[in-house]
């Protein structure tokens, strides 16, 4: 590998807010979709509460005691207006991402997704990104009920597994905190957090952050210049 981290056997990306930055089109979804049900918008606090969670478990917090079919219909309102919001907005991959994963993709990484979206939301973001152009679709986690979710590091575990490679020799790429929190526990080799503007850094053993992957790419090409001099 070109890129200034270690040559690992597997890389693995968390999906929303690190391939692509859609924390304001989720933010609004959420609040439309609080006030709709309750009469009233999420508070920050609430908000933080959800990242790293599937949307069943957000929902029940939201409207405790809601029965199954109440839940199903809240979830679909809100991620049809997600969707209609990152439409609207002509959403794309993060900056740099495309390069970096065609990049890894030429270089014969072996690559999986690994988000707490709902299947739904997934099934559309394969075609609209183009994602099969760099992930086989078995390799892309989503939607899945039957494991824990982040801070807990299952989903990472069975993407590992699903590469066949071990944590140890896997890079892990996520965004927020409760995903950094399992993306760690999981025993990554490396964890390397895209930091939003404004966020309180992690400091931890075996994570690094950086404002985005063009950042990570201009710092890789910034040290080879260095070495050719």
């Amino acid at each position: 590998m070109s890129f200034l981290l270690p040559n690992a056997d597997g890389y693995i990306f968390d999906f929303n807010g690190t391939l692509i930055l859609d924390g304001m089109e989720n933010r609004e979804a959420w609040d439309r979709t609080a006030a709709a049900v309750r009469g009233k918008g999420l508070k920050e606090d609430e908000f933080l509460t959800f990242n790293g969670r599937t949307d069943r478990e957000a929902v029940r917090l939201l409207s405790p005691g809601a029965s199954p079919e109440e839940e199903d219909r809240i979830i679909r309102y809100k991620e049809d207006y997600y969707r209609k919001l990152c439409i609207g907005r002509g959403m794309t991959l993060a900056p740099g991402a495309e390069e970096f994963l065609e990049q890894l993709k030429e270089a014969g990484k072996p690559m999986a997704i690994a988000s707490s979206a709902p299947r739904m939301n997934m099934d559309w973001y394969i075609p609209y990104f183009g994602l099969l152009r760099f992930f086989r679709e078995d390799l892309i986690i989503a939607g899945r009920m039957d494991i824990p979710s982040k801070p807990d590091p299952a989903i990472f575990l069975l993407a590992s597994k699903m590469l066949g490679t071990s944590p140890e020799r896997t890079i892990i790429f996520e965004d927020s905190p409760s995903g950094v929190r399992a993306a760690l526990a999981s025993g990554a080799m490396l964890t390397v957090r895209l930091k939003n503007p404004g966020e309180e850094s992690i400091h931890a053993p075996g994570l690094i952050e950086t404002d985005s992957f063009r950042d990570l790419m201009q710092q890789r090409d910034d040290a080879l210049s260095e070495l050719r001099r």
